[in-house]
């Protein structure tokens, strides 16, 4: 499936990924069919240019995005990019089938009740989840949609354009993350997670149509806040110390002594990290958990097959095996590339390998910049 604010931007050319998050800004830059690697790259988003998922320092972000594209050697001005998952509300509904400019009417009358502001402050799309051929006029129609204040996206779009760069697609930044998993999706029905730098994004997918979409506050960056608080670091040093000692289960010895081994940060030991950080991962799985047992009820009792997780805040050692113990399913890391040419000689597959959990999202943009869209 693919989803953006189309009625806005119309890409007939191929556009740069682009992902703008609260913690880092990443890009990927696919060519070809099938899509190769041609670049890719990151760099931390400065403090305080986004607040509440509004950009508020348009011209300071878009330097950062033009020191990006340098550091990539990307050339390229077209891109694709999303808004934050909390600033998009996502709801799935159902309406009579019935000419298309009447159906995007009774869309955004239906929607109205969803959204938590004014309808006429938002930017507002929608999808049908299935061909509307064979679909007789009055039937119901389930339709995925989105929608986004008209300040989060301007927002977006001028700082892109302070840049130098024009924004062909703003997509939504859950679906977003499911272009590179289509051949994982394909004949199973999938809890699919996202633990992002500021959010954890839950959606179930049947096949690779999304069913419903649940966003919440706890992320990455509770982890880091959580070791902050316990060793009375800095953020930054906290993120440094998840990195390298972080674990989701209970380490073994064969672990503490493999992890353990500069006598400087002996105190950063896994089992003490795990103890800082062990509220936040019972919370999450607690919240995951409730999640998909909301999502199975509202559904109908679906069967779930399987578990994926992505996202930068998903690279906790052992966080795949918690959260299959925890909800009962399997659970498997992700990894974006896997659909991508990549030259070997030019890209160093560990390096990939290291990154594939926090580029899923920008690998999916950059699958849309250069897919035909509907």
């Amino acid at each position: 499936m693919r989803f953006s604010w189309s009625s806005l931007f119309k890409p007939r050319i191929e556009a740069v990924g682009l992902e703008i998050g609260a913690s880092s800004l990443k890009l990927v830059e696919l060519t070809g069919s099938p899509p190769s690697l041609r670049a890719y790259a990151q760099r931390p988003t400065p403090p305080g240019v986004l607040v509440d998922n509004q950009v508020v320092e348009p011209s300071a972000l878009a330097q950062e995005i033009r020191e990006l594209f340098h550091q990539a050697g990307v050339r390229k001005k077209y891109v694709v990019t999303a808004a934050p998952s909390q600033a998009t509300v996502v709801r799935t509904l159902q309406v009579p089938k019935m000419p298309l400019k009447e159906m995007e009417e009774a869309v955004r009358w239906e929607a109205e009740r969803y959204i938590p502001f004014p309808i006429d402050e938002v930017i507002l799309d929608f999808a049908p989840l299935e061909p509307l051929e064979g679909v007789k006029e009055g039937e119901q129609v389930q339709v995925v949609v989105a929608a986004a204040r008209q300040e989060t996206v301007a927002s977006l779009v001028e700082t892109l354009k302070s840049a130098g760069l024009i924004p062909l697609v703003i997509d939504v930044k859950p679906f977003a993350g499911l272009y590179p998993l289509e051949s994982l999706l394909e004949g199973q029905t999938s809890f699919v997670v996202e633990i992002g730098g500021s959010a954890t994004t839950m959606v179930l997918t049947e096949g690779t149509k999304p069913l419903a979409v649940r966003i919440l506050d706890l992320s990455g960056q509770s982890f880091t806040e959580a070791i902050a608080r316990a060793f009375n670091l800095d953020l930054l040093s906290a993120e440094e110390v998840k990195r390298e000692y972080g674990m989701a289960t209970i380490p073994t010895e064969d672990e503490e002594l493999l992890l353990d081994f500069d006598l400087e940060r002996e105190r950063y030991s896994p089992a003490r990290i795990y103890d800082a950080i062990r509220p936040v991962l019972v919370e999450l799985t607690q919240e995951l958990r409730r999640s998909l047992e909301f999502f199975r009820v509202q559904l109908g009792d679906l069967e779930v097959n399987q578990g994926l997780i992505y996202g930068g805040g998903s690279r906790l050692r052992g966080l795949a095996t918690l959260l299959q113990d925890a909800l009962g399913l399997p659970f498997q890391e992700t990894n974006p590339w896997q659909g991508v040419q990549v030259d070997g000689k030019k890209f160093d597959p560990e390096e990939l390998a290291k990154v594939a959990l926090e580029f899923t999202v920008p690998v999916g943009l950059g699958l849309r910049g250069v897919s035909p869209l509907d």
